[in-house]
């Protein structure tokens, strides 16, 4: 959803997930099923822009009780 959603590559979308669950750890099989739709996406996450140290900042607004969305990317 939020390769899609926000055209982002697999990896920076993992580390999205990975900030807001860190007990994450999706298999082998759905990895691969990633990259397979990054690349159906044309994304790229070997020529990620974004410096290791440069992490990717996310703010959710809560939109009902069990419902997050997804505010603008915030860097700082």
């Amino acid at each position: 959803y939020l390769m899609q959603k926000l055209n982002l590559s697999m990896n920076d979308a993992y580390d999205i997930v990975k900030m807001k669950k860190s007990n994450i750890s999706p298999n082998f099989n759905f990895m691969g099923q990633l990259l397979d739709f990054e690349r159906t996406l044309g994304l790229s996450s070997p020529c990620d822009n974004r410096l290791p140290s440069q992490p990717l900042y996310f703010t959710t607004t809560p939109t009902n009780q069990n419902v997050f969305q997804l505010d603008p990317l915030q860097s700082t």
